[in-house]
């Protein structure tokens, strides 16, 4: 039941922020009611979220529950874009993602993971999904990055691009949103090296040559950026190809250990 009020919840706060993309004359945040809908929402869905992943003396983050707080994450970065002068149109995309992303919750059995995690562990869990949470705010945007530049160049604009801020605020937002995200993972991977013991036992060594990887990628295009000045469709390329492997990286490898072995981390 729970569930169903979130998602429910979610859809009304999409068509809300669909209204407040189209105002004219837009209002200030604190009077849409659209932030306040998706406020609310996520309270929710962290709260449904939280009820299900907590276990007896411990807690399970199953495939769906981990695509869940991504989700929730994504939704964060929706309430965030709400307040933002000209972001309303990203806003109902991102909403619309946690929306899809919160319906699975719950939806796999449980496998116990963790058992009363330190506080080394809890950190870098942490700022692991957070880095994750991140970059797929900058997948997001690098999409519709590409489908606005698309639409810009073809003969006959969509109408629905007015929606959406110029590509220039576009790549600003993307580039901000992707140095904070490279820095959390760094700090993750490092932390990860520190406190994660077991590493091989735990089937953990691919997980961390590709979140090695991925960052690898962030780090060539933030390096790109400075020095030669990537933007546009190459800097939306490298973005999507970064965030691929760290979904690969983490769900991919989740999918294996728990739906063809019946593993878990931990």
């Amino acid at each position: 039941m729970r569930g169903l009020f979130v998602t429910l919840l979610y859809a009304v706060a999409v068509a809300a922020a669909v209204r407040a993309a189209r105002g004219h004359a837009q209002r200030p945040a604190l009077r849409e009611p659209a932030v306040y809908l998706a406020g609310t929402a996520l309270a929710l869905h962290a709260w449904w979220l939280a009820a299900i992943v907590h276990t007896h003396g411990g807690f399970a983050l199953t495939l769906a529950d981990s695509a869940s707080l991504l989700g929730w994450l994504i939704g964060a970065g929706g309430l965030v874009a709400l307040c933002v002068p000209g972001f309303r149109g990203v806003a109902v995309i991102l909403l619309a993602c946690a929306l899809l992303l919160a319906a699975g919750t719950g939806s796999l059995p449980q496998i116990h993971e963790y058992a009363a995690p330190d506080w080394p562990l809890t950190g870098h869990m942490l700022l692991a999904m957070s880095a994750a949470g991140l970059f797929a705010l900058a997948a997001v945007l690098a999409v519709v990055l590409i489908v606005q530049d698309a639409g810009l160049r073809s003969r006959r604009p969509a109408d629905w691009l007015a929606l959406l801020p110029p590509i220039e605020s576009l790549e600003r937002a993307l580039f901000a949103i992707t140095v904070t995200g490279f820095a959390a993972l760094s700090v993750a991977i490092l932390a990860g090296f520190l406190f994660v013991t077991n590493l091989f036992a735990q089937h953990l060594a691919h997980k961390t040559v590709l979140a090695l990887s991925a960052w690898l990628v962030f780090a060539v295009l933030l390096a790109g950026h400075w020095r030669f000045g990537w933007r546009g469709r190459r800097a939306a390329s490298y973005t999507l190809a970064g965030f691929g492997i760290l979904v690969l990286a983490y769900f991919g490898s989740k999918f294996v250990l728990e739906v063809l072995l019946g593993r878990s981390w931990g």
